[in-house]
């Protein structure tokens, strides 16, 4: 059973990276051929890095958004009671949404850099788009 899944896992994880690794049109073949190994191990790299940075990148700006769409509900965007309730309230509640989706943009974003420049700096990083 753990063998069933864990083969369903990792052809997953190969469908996903043929899927997020753009189309190299170039004369040198045999260029491509040997830069494929190190270009997904960069991927990867990327990924697991960009988990985190992702989550928490996108967590911070799920709480100012909650915050201020719970301090809006109340009236006032900009008032200090309405900004304190809107911390209190949807702040976590946009932090958790954002770390949820940062997590999957976090992943993304590193498949995405990390095949392009493998063990770059824009892989392990991200750009405000």
């Amino acid at each position: 059973m753990r063998n069933k899944i864990a083969s369903t896992f990792v052809v997953a994880i190969g469908l996903l990276g043929a899927t997020v690794a753009p189309a190299v049109a170039s004369d040198d073949t045999f260029q491509d051929i040997v830069q494929f190994p190190y270009r997904v191990v960069g991927s990867g790299f990327g990924a697991v890095v960009g988990i985190p940075l992702g989550a928490w990148k996108d967590s911070v700006k799920g709480w100012m958004a909650g915050t201020k769409m719970v301090a809006g509900g109340l009236g006032n965007e900009e008032g200090c009671f309405q900004q304190i309730v809107g911390g209190t309230v949807g702040g976590p509640v946009g932090a958790v949404g954002g770390a949820a989706f940062g997590t999957v943009d976090g992943a993304v974003h590193g498949l995405k850099a990390g095949y392009g420049s493998p063990f770059g700096k824009d892989s392990f990083t991200f750009k405000d788009e």
